[in-house]
């Protein structure tokens, strides 16, 4: 009996260690924080994925930025997935520095670390704040290193910490590696609304897939609520997929 309670708390053990497990990558030339990895064995793209706010000071543990919290759902759905650290430990980053050459540069280090690990495409993706982040480098490092971004509830209008420049509406407006925007139709926070990017998309040519349903618990520009794709972060990972591999 006692043999058969070891074995079914190895087991245990051995599933729970498969879906949480996180490889935790240093590149110097990137970050002194480790870069959180969920790879899947089977997987036909890299995706980086970029946290809004003031991006990732430390772990992830604790973040409910969608594309922290989902993180496990992107290996589960056959991506390898890496979430991208700020360069110093405990040390956020402005929206002034995700445009930054310094900021670049060290994206194209992880994409270039990559490419020598598995020589799989990368595709950027950031949410919010983090929208940014991935069209300056895709603006800066074109499609030779990037295959293609993911913007998710984008900055789409300004405020007085957000000003014009940032905006996907200029962010966007010379890049030339394929974008999908993923927004919710209901975003409610002031500085990412809906309408721009549904005529932006219109206008350049950009795929959009507009997202409906989910919860709305939280502050309206918080992780959670329409704005984090509360409940609908299946989907989104879904339409990322299937649209990276098409690429």
């Amino acid at each position: 009996m006692k043999k058969i309670s070891n074995l079914i708390v190895f087991i245990t053990i051995s599933l729970f260690s498969f879906e949480t497990y996180a490889a935790k990558i240093k590149v110097k030339s990137v970050s002194e924080n480790p870069i959180f990895a969920f790879t899947n064995p089977n997987a036909k793209v890299n995706v980086i994925g970029f946290v809004g706010g003031a991006g990732i000071k430390k772990g992830v543990g604790k973040s409910q930025n969608p594309l922290a919290r989902e993180r496990k759902a992107f290996k589960q759905a056959g991506i390898n997935y890496y979430i991208f650290p700020n360069p110093k430990t405990k040390k956020g980053i402005s929206l002034k520095y995700r445009k930054s050459k310094d900021h670049v540069k060290k994206i194209s280090n992880l994409i270039k670390y990559l490419k020598k690990e598995n020589n799989l495409p990368t595709i950027l993706v950031g949410h919010s704040r983090g929208s940014v982040s991935v069209a300056a480098a895709a603006n800066v490092l074109g499609k030779n290193e990037v295959k293609g971004i993911v913007v998710m509830g984008s900055l789409t209008a300004t405020s007085q910490k957000v000003k014009a420049p940032f905006t996907m509406r200029n962010m966007l407006k010379k890049t030339s590696v394929p974008v999908l925007i993923i927004h919710h139709k209901k975003d409610g926070c002031i500085v990412t609304p809906f309408a721009p990017v549904k005529s932006l998309s219109k206008k350049k040519g950009f795929s959009l897939a507009a997202i409906s349903g989910g919860g709305s618990t939280g502050n309206p520009c918080g992780p959670l609520h329409y704005h984090g794709f509360e409940g609908t972060m299946s989907q989104v990972i879904t339409e990322i997929k299937r649209w990276a591999e098409t690429l």
